[in-house]
This record gives C-alpha cells, structure tokens and sequence, in this order.
C-alpha cells in the first residue's frame, strides 16, 4: 500500500474567486477534498513512492495551485502514513 496524504489549508484573505481556482488545480492534480471537513484534502500515492517523493509532489502541487490562483499566503498541514486516513461524524 502507497502513502496517503491529509492536507489541512488555510487561505487567509482569499477571494472566493482565488479560493475556486485554487481548489480546481488540486483537484486537476487528484486531490481529493473531504465533504465533511470544509478545508481538508487527501492525497493516495502508488507503491514505491517514497515519503520523501510524496512530500516533494504534494509542495509542488500547492506552489502551482498558488501561483496559479493568485493567492498571497497558503498555510497548511500534511500527514503522511500508510494506512488509510478515518474519516467520520459523530
């Protein structure tokens, strides 16, 4: 099983036009954003891939969403494992 990524972002000062651009190029670049948690995305990454590798593509997809959208400030965190990330309501 490959890595999978949970990125939490902030995007302090955003317009909505900024914000809609930037989530259209992760999402071009297969990141998927969680229904339920409003800023939260997640990121799967074949076999072999290492962390080190993932990490490398996860920046250089935020740098291009960023710079793309215009957007002065992207604040975010990443966890990485290989083990499937849980999400759920109580």
């Amino acid at each position: 099983m490959g890595y999978e990524a949970l990125i939490t972002l902030d995007l302090p000062n955003s317009t909505d036009e900024q914000r809609d651009k930037f989530y259209e190029v992760l999402a071009k670049e297969k990141w998927v954003k969680l229904k339920t948690l409003t800023t939260t995305w997640t990121v799967l990454f074949n076999d072999g891939v290492t962390r080190a590798r993932c990490v490398e593509i996860l920046m250089q997809d935020l740098k291009k969403a960023k710079e793309q959208s215009r957007i002065y400030t992207v604040a975010y965190a990443i966890q990485l494992d290989q083990q499937s990330v849980e999400v759920d309501k109580l």
